[in-house]
């Protein structure tokens, strides 16, 4: 899983810049830094601003510091980077900030956290010339097979303390030693996903595989979750699959091994079951229904079919 470390701040820009000049000289850069949103600088104090991030693979641990008084991401953030993740903020700041996301208007205090989706605008103020936040842009599919209607969690304030604030702690911790993802970063992506879902209330099932085996057997929860949601996608493959589980492709592979199954086998045996499904109970076309549940080859469909179930689509419908 490849790590990139990017940093930014207005002590890197030439000498000499009036402060106007200093805060759109930085925009133009922050917009190929982080396309996430739009800053406005504070009137009353001198523009100044540090942003430091680590991307590991789909996660991305971000932080931010400097004079503006409002952050926000426009409509046309969401068009350009077509970025849908989940995007867990804490307010690192001391003032209390007012949040405008999804139609929801809500307070969120000091050390508290919001989770926002990137596939939609938000807007954020505190009235004061100063912000702090720590960001954590995690995988959608991952955290959507282990949190049981989490898309409700969106856009309204969420408590300090547990798990969320061990994520932005840990993130924190690691933004100002960021060698450590370099040596680990796999293993740190995968820790972040694992504590963000518990803190956001992992399914039973989740938790308790989580006590039983550790965090692998979460990890091949989700891997299964996300490969069980996505197998009818005629293109969907092992590396789309680690991407989605915010996973590298060699460990998915090893996961889905020890399991008992490679990606392949696992994939086919679920586009064959609900093939099987739908000639019992839907009219249409064999190929149609080939097509429908990923395969794009009917004569390759028709082999696979019949080395499964022992007897052609033809045959088995209304079986």
């Amino acid at each position: 899983m490849s790590v990139i470390r990017k940093s930014l701040s207005t002590e890197m820009l030439p000498q000499g810049l009036s402060d106007r000049q200093r805060f759109i000289r930085f925009a133009e850069l922050f917009e190929h830094f982080s396309n996430t949103g739009e800053l406005d600088p504070a009137s009353d104090v001198p523009f100044r601003a540090t942003m430091n991030s680590i991307h590991i693979g789909t996660t991305m641990l971000g932080r931010c510091d400097g004079s503006f008084v409002t952050v926000r991401r426009e409509k046309r953030q969401v068009i350009e980077t077509g970025d849908d993740r989940f995007c867990l903020v804490r307010n690192t700041g001391d003032r209390s900030s007012q949040v405008v996301h999804r139609g929801r208007e809500f307070t969120m205090r000091p050390g508290s956290m919001v989770l926002l989706k990137l596939d939609e605008p938000f807007f954020a103020a505190d009235g004061a010339s100063q912000k702090r936040f720590t960001n954590v842009h995690l995988p959608v599919d991952s955290l959507r097979a282990m949190v049981a209607d989490i898309d409700d969690l969106v856009g309204s304030e969420l408590e300090p303390g547990g798990a969320l604030s061990l994520v932005m702690d840990y993130s924190d911790l690691l933004l100002r030693h960021p060698a450590a993802a370099d040596e680990a970063g796999m293993a740190i992506a995968s820790h972040l996903l694992d504590l963000a879902a518990i803190g956001l209330g992992a399914r039973s099932d989740v938790a308790a595989a989580a006590r039983r085996r550790g965090l692998r057997a979460v990890r091949l929860k989700t891997v299964l979750s996300a490969l069980e949601a996505r197998f009818h996608e005629p293109d969907f493959s092992a590396q789309k699959l680690a991407g989605a589980a915010g996973l590298s492709e060699r460990y998915v592979n090893e996961l889905l091994f020890e399991a008992g199954a490679s990606f392949t086998t696992r994939l086919t045996e679920l586009r064959l079951r609900k093939a099987a499904d739908l000639l019992t109970h839907r009219e249409g076309r064999i190929s149609d229904i080939a097509f429908a549940c990923g395969f794009n080859d009917l004569s390759y469909f028709n082999r696979c079919f019949r080395r499964r179930f022992g007897l052609t689509p033809t045959a088995a419908r209304g079986k």
